[in-house]
């Protein structure tokens, strides 16, 4: 019986141990979740590669995660963004941030004996008391390896002591606008009070990755660091296998940033990549630990969801997007489009224009293109008219990048409706060129001149004949009279 009571009170014991025992254990985040994916969870509908478009958050593990642009802040998908969470080693980010922006990366600094104060299961670097390196070293370690030791080494080579830079940590969080962040060491190993959001992780990420060697050694897969006076050259890999390459978890496209996890915070990752323009940070926090790859299938589909939300539209597709047309008067009854051509845009000019637009501003941008076009007709718009006929010229002016003109043709044939038979002359004469109607009106002005010249002429002979004739009657009364006369005379 004594020995079943020992027996019992071990056991009891060792629960008690199990809970309580371990330093802050019992204040921590909370416990990993379970799986709650196919094939773990049936209901949960199969994610499809082929559509990352319809990435729901149920398919993602983490408990806690945000997906951002990097470049205007906007949100395209998140789940308890807001959450108190675990950070682990993504903490280091932050005292990335503050070492490249206060410290002197390329002058060489002793380890101090700060670096030894860590918890016995922390990684590594490693780094050892009394070995001499430079910074940008002491960052690659940092981050590559995600060694608490560098973590720790930094913190009192930059802030002086341990806790005052955990202070410009705290005050840097709340610069950046961090409502739900607290640190308490510079490396996220667990301890009660240290605690972050996803949505406060990408503010903070985002700042970081503004700065080119923040990018550059995030984004390094693999790194040399220089011999020492303790140690040869040593080469370490980047935690983060989304950027090295060979790994079966590379991303393409990927920038960074940070893996991190432990018991308690479960698999937490923070990525970047960039594709078309278009640069993204995703951060997931607390996947699960029974399925190993979980944070890196989490990055990827985040990340393939955010790219298939952008779209990179070409001049040619703004343009096919206006379907601009022109009614073509006088054309058949039976004609397919009612007499309605549309414009094909031949461009003239070597010119590639292209924006990168998330899909919801396609109306915008298409308002924009509108905006900026010049189109000069130079067609009638009369029935017949041939598919390649040339309707008029237009000039795209963007606010960035160089002028594009093109030509406007015709897309198909419109034939000319019939003449009716009352028109049939009106039609005959208005298909005369205009200057044979000037030359027959010269003509016709001239007979007219003519004509009355030789009325005016034959008038002048008549009256010239009837004078005649006045005169020759008035001569011959004359001699008539004189005859008289003279006879008158005799007889007297």
């Amino acid at each position: 019986m004594r020995s079943l009571r020992l027996r019992l009170s071990a056991v009891c014991a060792a629960v008690l141990l199990l809970f309580y025992g371990a330093p802050g254990l019992a204040t921590r985040a909370t416990p990993t979740p379970s799986p709650t994916l196919p094939p773990f969870d049936a209901s949960v509908p199969s994610y499809s590669e082929d559509h990352p478009e319809a990435l729901t958050p149920d398919q993602i593990y983490a408990q806690s995660f945000i997906l951002i642009n990097q470049d205007d802040n906007r949100v395209l998908l998140e789940k308890n963004a807001d959450v108190r969470m675990n950070p682990a080693s993504t903490t280091k980010i932050m005292t990335l941030l503050l070492a490249v922006e206060f410290g002197n990366l390329n002058e060489v600094y002793r380890i101090p004996a700060a670096a030894e104060d860590i918890p016995k299961d922390s990684s590594v670097v490693p780094v050892t008391v009394g070995e001499e390196m430079t910074m940008l070293d002491l960052l690659y370690g940092m981050m590559l390896r995600s060694g608490n030791d560098a973590a720790n080494a930094v913190a009192w080579l930059v802030g002086g002591t341990v806790e005052n830079f955990v202070n410009m940590m705290n005050a840097k969080a709340a610069e950046l606008g961090c409502t739900g962040t607290h640190f308490v060491n510079p490396h996220g190993y667990t301890a009660d009070g240290h605690y972050t959001t996803a949505r406060d992780l990408a503010a903070i990420t985002r700042a970081a990755m503004e700065n080119a060697t923040i990018r550059r050694i995030v984004g390094t897969g693999q790194y040399t660091m220089a011999a020492t006076n303790l140690r040869e050259e040593y080469v370490i890999q980047n935690s983060n296998l989304m950027v090295v390459y060979g790994s079966e978890f590379r991303y393409s496209g990927a920038t960074g940033v940070k893996t991190g996890t432990t018991s308690a915070a479960g698999q937490c990752l923070i990525s970047a990549a960039e594709k078309n323009d278009v640069r993204l940070i995703c951060v997931t926090l607390k996947s699960t630990t029974a399925f190993t790859n979980a944070k890196w299938q989490d990055a990827k589909r985040l990340l393939n969801f955010g790219f298939s939300q952008y779209h990179t539209y070409t001049f040619a597709e703004l343009y096919d997007m206006l379907n601009l047309t022109v009614p073509i008067s006088g054309a058949v009854k039976d004609d397919a489009s009612g007499g309605v051509v549309r414009l094909n845009a031949l461009i003239n000019r070597s010119a590639v224009y292209e924006v990168t637009t998330h899909v919801s501003n396609a109306e915008a941008l298409l308002a924009s293109f509108k905006d900026n076009l010049t189109i000069e007709y130079s067609h009638d718009f009369k029935a017949p008219v041939s598919v390649g006929t040339v309707m008029g010229r237009l000039t795209f002016t963007p606010e960035e990048g160089e002028v594009v003109t093109a030509v406007l043709v015709s897309d198909r044939d419109v034939s000319a409706a019939p003449a009716a038979p009352s028109d049939l002359f009106g039609n005959l004469l208005g298909s005369v060129p205009q200057w044979v109607y000037i030359a027959a009106g010269f003509l016709l002005l001239f007979l007219v001149i003519l004509i009355i010249s030789r009325i005016i002429a034959r008038i002048s002979r008549a009256h010239q004949r009837a004078v005649a004739r006045k005169r020759a009657r008035e001569r011959a009364r004359q001699r008539a009279a004189k005859a008289r006369a003279m006879r008158r005379q005799r007889r007297a």
